[in-house]
């Protein structure tokens, strides 16, 4: 009994507050606060969720079920909530907690909704998502609107990322679902009015889709400008590093051919026979000296070519491999994945390093969990010598590619 004189109190002094401090919404209408909670990853806080239906005694599913109206509130609490980071638990929450559609006008608004932040969210921020029946699906930020969908799947797509079987954890779910009754102090900071400075500085966020194109040009042109810079400088940077290495081995040999001089000329001025005799014997030692540097330096050679054929094998498993992942390809996530990696005489997998962060985390996963698959069939050359050995294996994934080309073999030193 409580419990429900709680819940009454909580319906009635939200929906007076909100009629008087904030924004109406197309769903705002007769809705009762159903449950409010924190959201959180790896620790931190990013925002409160509040959930409205239209009868907080049901199920939110089954009420979205029967068509009935729903709003989701997001209230930002983190200090900075960056583009990358908010697009990035978007995607994977909302990949994980559905199945994939080729609905292109689904595809299309979870884009929009996943890529709108051109700067971090700040806390106050707000993102209302109104289901209203007969009418669809709108998303707004801040008062702003972002999309706007007939059907309500992608409402439906979005609940599931709070209800879905990978919601963030039980807690959550209970307190969203109503299990436990919201706290009012949660509510109230939910409920606080974004500033008119805010609402106006996000206004530019909102341009035409001309003006998204041309942005969008102009930072491909940026970006490939930038690629063409780091090329030339790693080109610049081999030139470079071949021309020192030619200088030291025309000044190790300048010395050698010096000290050669040196001793044959003190041979020579030697009279007596024993001390040919032992010149001889230093002589024919030098040879042996140099025979053996000689084959130490090939066995290394060899060492060095083993590690590249098993690197090579590695990553020509891993090419013939990977699948790409259908939410990746329908975001169409693109990009270099690069992991560090060692092994050892097991054939495990030891400090694993993503050199690309910036890459989706999906496609890092897909490459990291080929390359397990690859140490675990691909045998390690028996003549490598050693207990761990170090690699580096690259991917890139371009939805345009139908097909790698087979990678060039080492080839084995003279």
């Amino acid at each position: 009994m409580l419990v429900k004189r709680v819940f009454v109190f909580l319906n009635l002094f939200c929906v007076v507050f909100f009629a008087t401090a904030v924004p109406v919404y197309a769903a705002a209408d007769s809705l009762e606060i159903k449950g409010a909670a924190i959201y959180q990853a790896l620790g931190k806080d990013y925002y409160i969720a509040s959930l409205y239906v239209t009868d907080a005694s049901q199920d939110a599913l089954d009420l979205l079920a029967s068509g009935q109206g729903q709003q989701m509130r997001i209230k930002v609490i983190a200090k900075r909530w960056s583009t990358r980071k908010w697009k990035a638990q978007w995607q994977n929450n909302i990949a994980i907690n559905n199945v994939v559609d080729i609905d292109p006008e689904l595809t299309k608004a979870i884009a929009s909704f996943t890529d709108f932040p051109l700067n971090s969210l700040r806390p106050g921020d707000e993102v209302v998502i109104d289901y209203v029946p007969n009418t669809g699906t709108s998303i707004y930020f801040n008062s702003h609107q972002v999309v706007k969908s007939k059907s309500k799947k992608l409402y439906s797509y979005l609940l599931n990322t709070w209800l879905g079987k990978f919601s963030p954890n039980r807690i959550f779910r209970d307190k969203i679902e109503g299990v436990t009754a919201p706290n009012p102090e949660l509510l109230l900071r939910a409920a606080e009015v974004v500033s008119e400075d805010r609402i106006a500085e996000v206004s530019t966020w909102f341009v035409s889709e001309e003006e998204k194109r041309k942005a969008k040009r102009q930072q491909e042109l940026l970006i490939a400008e930038e690629l063409r810079k780091q090329k030339q400088d790693e080109i610049n940077k081999k030139k470079a590093l071949a021309k020192e290495e030619a200088e030291q081995e025309a000044k190790q040999k300048r010395k050698q051919a010096e000290e050669l001089k040196r001793k044959q000329q003190q041979q020579k001025s030697q009279a007596s026979s024993s001390q040919k005799q032992k010149n001889d014997k230093k002589h024919q030692q030098k040879l042996a000296e140099s025979k053996k540097m000689k084959t130490l330096k090939h066995d290394l050679a060899m060492q060095d070519y083993y590690q590249q054929i098993y690197l090579w094998q590695l990553q020509s498993k891993i090419n013939e491999s990977v699948v790409y992942p259908p939410w990746a390809k329908q975001f169409s996530h693109r990009g270099l994945v690069e992991l560090t990696f060692a092994t050892d005489l097991s054939g495990d997998l030891l400090n694993v390093v993503n050199k690309t962060p910036d890459t989706s985390k999906i496609l890092v996963q897909e490459v990291a969990r080929r390359l397990r698959l690859a140490l675990e069939v691909i045998p390690r050359p028996t003549a490598l010598k050693g207990e761990r050995w170090s690699f580096t294996i690259k991917y890139t994934f371009d939805p345009t590619v139908k097909e790698l080309e087979p990678l060039p073999k080492p080839k084995k030193p003279e």
